[in-house]
């Protein structure tokens, strides 16, 4: 399986001043488009992709999805909630 090495938390000093989708990404659009594509299982859509993301050692994969989980099971939005 590939990896991407730049996106470790032990990275070298010059891999932390390149630009990744990461910066650019917008947790709030990963959110409306969680929604549309997984309707009420978007937050465990990204949960799934944040545990991913933890287990291959990406890191700002990770704290991405875990924002947007968040902000999916934050139980202020409709249609956000986790099943209880």
């Amino acid at each position: 399986m590939l990896r991407n090495h730049r996106d470790n938390v032990g990275a070298d000093a010059s891999d932390r001043d390149d630009v990744t989708l990461w910066d650019l990404a917008d947790p709030d659009e990963a959110v409306k488009a969680a929604l549309e594509v997984y309707g009420p299982s978007a937050a465990s859509a990204a949960a799934d992709c944040a545990l991913t993301a933890h287990f291959d050692g990406r890191d700002r994969d990770y704290r991405f999805w875990s924002a947007v989980f968040s902000k999916l099971n934050d139980g202020k939005s409709p249609g956000t909630q986790l099943a209880s």
